[in-house]
């Protein structure tokens, strides 16, 4: 099963059982098969998302999660939605037609869980992904409904079944609500029991609750410290409350924010003022930021936040979900939604968030300053803005909605990012463009000079990447109207020069950037200039120079220690080699830059991989792989977005190696192979690239490396005896293997040798 990365268990509430939904289940199991279009509503806190995260499991079709909850911009909701898919499209097109080509014919399942507050725009994707891809389902969580998605059927998710007043014992056991209380009340105190002397406050408890999972599972957690009838007391002073507060709220939701009242009450004033403060965190945050957000110097300091947070994780309001060794905390949704209003009633908002945006724009700028930098660990800081991103993403719309001086700094942690280049490894590379162009159209008069330069310098670089020449035109016409004699903007007129025109002034523009850029102190940017420099040389220059700027770089981002930069000057060293020296070297260069970029789960770096192991192949004579790598590009293309083939200089040998394949195969062969490649799905193409598994009959796994000898010099044209004086062996013996490897290799007759091994030659390893 296939989910996405922001909907994990720490926004929901953490159960080891599911209690009193049998019915459901199988109800909804069947609903979903016989129909496209689901949307299960339901108060809030009935749980919705619970219920189709249980369902999911047995469903016969890959299934996507994706939670809507952290899109504020109505805007980014294809973005994110394919971006939980796992369709990482770095093109210019839009997300949404993306994701028709992903799904396609595919028989899937995708989740859009959390629509309320969109729910015309989530209609509205629903009925283009159905209308275009006929084996796709959808199943919608909301609170409100219908979304009025043609064709969309309704489940209704109603609360757990309430024990009457006055019910017997052994009725009240059987009852769901109760049996939910019982379950989640044992995690809390294991020797919880319902008992006859406490049974009449158990049934009016959860009457009270109303049935609803998360209000119940909430107001277990209470029965650590309070009896069962004490709780119910405190609930019925907090509906005494609620009642003349909020009269507008459904009986459900006073059950809810009853509970959250409750809990709200039990916490000390500084818990409180905490757990709202906390609330601007989309997707968890860890204690550093959590100081830097909560603390003010006066009401709460920096040294009393790790003591609250331990206080609100006792109070079951943050759940600690740590890895690699940082341990991070996470807060319900609705309990985040709760704690978020009552933030802004107290009138702090603005200045929360205001923390939380400068928080996330030195952790950004700091990643940024990291890569690359000697002695850093490049790929544990991309790793760890990949944590935040829900966070990164929230403080970003928040400087573009504010605008002002909040807007630029907005602006650095979106030129930070693109600097980081975490674009490659989360969300796309249009989503980062996305970014720098909002932000950069919001900034003030007032606005520094050198972070638009930068930022309308990558900016210009990721529509270069995107091979989208008229934004690429207009984005590097920015860079010379804000800063002409910027080494930044020599950089992007370089990258231009290349990708875009395919013109050789590109490799001197590109060494004077790097030069420049090196001297200045910005050795990011300087070996970014200097990767597009050892391309441009290796398509542009000559043998000499392409080997030596290779080198250089390679030298360079071996000496940093910086893992993503030498799998990306390794390439270029591979390209060096396809252009000027050995193909068959070339194809183990592309290989190595591949198995590392699999391992990050870099999708980017790989396609680009895919297509020079392709490239290599077919150079080096193994057209029948290549052809199938050719496939494996063309599906990659269509599914990640990357446009290589739309880059003149790349596009131009791609070309040439497709017409080389087909002239070497002939057109059913081509198309054969071709079609093998282009069917395999990201982590089988990738297999096939790295030669781990093959889906192509080799002939040549048949015979013997002596047979293979005699086989090549045979079908030269030599004779028996010319070939066993070359070998130094007997003249029988060669007869032999002749024999031996005709019917090998499905031949009947040794004059069709030279026709079989024209079709069929392979490049000796390396």
């Amino acid at each position: 099963m296939a989910t996405g990365d922001e909907l994990t268990a720490a926004r929901r509430v953490p159960v080891s059982t599911f209690v009193g939904r049998d019915r459901d289940l199988r109800l909804l199991a069947d609903r979903v098969r016989a129909t496209r279009m689901l949307t299960v509503h339901g108060a809030g806190g009935v749980g919705k998302t619970e219920l189709v995260r249980r369902m999911v499991p047995d469903y016969p079709a890959p299934v996507h999660f994706a939670d809507l909850t952290q899109v504020a911009d109505p805007g980014l909701l294809a973005t994110v939605v394919a971006d939980s898919v796992g369709v990482r499209d770095h093109s210019a097109r839009p997300p949404l037609a993306a994701l028709v080509d992903h799904f396609g014919e595919r028989a899937a399942l995708l989740v859009l869980d959390n629509c309320e507050h969109l729910a015309g725009e989530v209609a509205d994707l629903a009925a283009a992904l159905l209308a275009s891809a006929p084996a796709l389902r959808v199943v919608a969580t909301s609170r409100i409904a219908p979304l009025h998605v043609p064709g969309e059927r309704l489940y209704r998710l109603e609360p757990l079944a309430l024990p009457a007043p006055g019910a017997a014992l052994a009725d009240v056991l059987a009852t769901d609500s109760v049996r939910l209380l019982v379950d989640r009340a044992g995690e809390a105190t294991p020797d919880f029991a319902v008992t006859a002397a406490n049974l009449a406050d158990v049934v009016h408890l959860v009457r009270r609750l109303d049935g609803l999972p998360l209000a119940t599972t909430l107001a277990a957690a209470r029965l650590r410290t309070l009896t069962v009838g004490q709780l119910a007391h405190r609930l019925d002073s907090a509906f005494t409350v609620l009642a003349s507060r909020r009269r507008d709220l459904a009986p459900h939701h006073r059950a809810l924010v009853g509970v959250l009242d409750c809990t709200h009450r039990l916490c000390d004033v500084q818990e409180q003022l905490a757990w709202e403060r906390l609330s601007v965190f989309e997707a968890g945050f860890d204690l550093d930021a959590a100081e830097d957000v909560c603390a003010d110097g006066a009401v709460i300091t920096r040294d009393r936040v790790l003591d609250l947070v331990d206080g609100l994780i006792q109070k079951s309001v943050l759940d600690r979900c740590g890895e690699d060794g940082v341990a991070r905390y996470r807060m319900l949704e609705t309990t985040r939604q709760y704690a978020g209003e009552r933030l802004a009633d107290r009138g702090e908002t603005a200045q929360v968030r205001d923390r939380h945006l400068r928080h996330y724009h030195d952790f950004a700028t700091t990643a940024a300053a990291k890569w690359f930098a000697p002695g850093e660990r490049e790929l544990h800081w991309v790793n760890r803005a990949v944590a935040e991103f829900a966070n990164l993403r929230a403080a970003m719309q928040y400087a573009s909605d504010t605008g002002g001086e909040t807007a630029v700094v907005g602006l650095g942690i979106a030129a930070a990012l693109a600097n980081l280049r975490v674009w490659f490894f989360r969300g796309t590379i249009r989503e980062g463009y996305h970014w720098l162009n909002q932000l950069l159209a919001v900034q003030p008069p007032s606005s520094p000079l050198p972070p638009r330069v930068e930022a309308a310098v990558n900016a210009c670089w990721i529509a270069v990447c995107m091979g989208d020449k008229a934004r690429a035109d207009a984005a590097l016409a920015r860079c010379r109207a804000l800063a002409p004699r910027d080494p930044a903007t020599a950089f992007a007129e370089g990258t231009h020069r290349l990708v875009i025109n395919g013109d050789s002034a590109a490799i001197h523009q590109l060494a004077r950037a790097r030069q420049e850029l090196s001297t200045a102190g910005r050795r990011g940017a300087a070996h970014m200039a200097g990767l597009f420099w050892g391309m441009a040389a290796a398509f542009l220059g000559t043998a000499t120079q392409a080997r030596a700027v290779s080198a250089e770089i390679h030298t360079e981002a071996t000496t940093h220690g910086a893992a993503w930069a030498t799998s990306w000057t390794r390439w270029v060293q591979a390209l060096t080699e396809l252009r000027h020296g050995s193909p068959t070297r070339a194809v183990t260069l592309f290989r190595r830059s591949l198995a590392e970029q699999r391992s990050w789960d870099e999708r980017w770096g790989a396609v680009w991989s895919i297509h020079g192991i392709a490239w290599s192949l077919a150079a080096a004579g193994d057209h029948t792989h290549a052809t199938q790598a050719l496939g494996v590009t063309h599906t990659l293309r269509t599914t990640t977005g990357v446009q290589i083939i739309a880059m003149p200089p790349f596009g131009d040998l791609h070309t040439e190696v497709e017409r080389q394949c087909l002239r070497a195969l002939g057109l059913a062969r081509y198309r054969e192979l071709f079609e093998s490649g282009a069917g395999l799905g990201q982590a089988e193409g990738q297999a096939v690239a790295l030669a781990e598994v093959s889906t192509v009959d080799d002939p040549w796994l048949e015979i013997t490396a002596r047979e293979r000898e005699v086989a090549e010099l045979a079908a030269q044209g030599l004779s028996n005896r010319e070939i066993a004086e070359l070998l130094r062996i007997g003249v029988r013996t060669v007869e032999t293997h002749v024999r031996r490897l005709l019917p090998k290799l499905g031949l009947r007759r040794r004059a069709q040798l030279p026709r079989w091994f024209a079709d069929h030659a392979r490049p000796r390893s390396a």
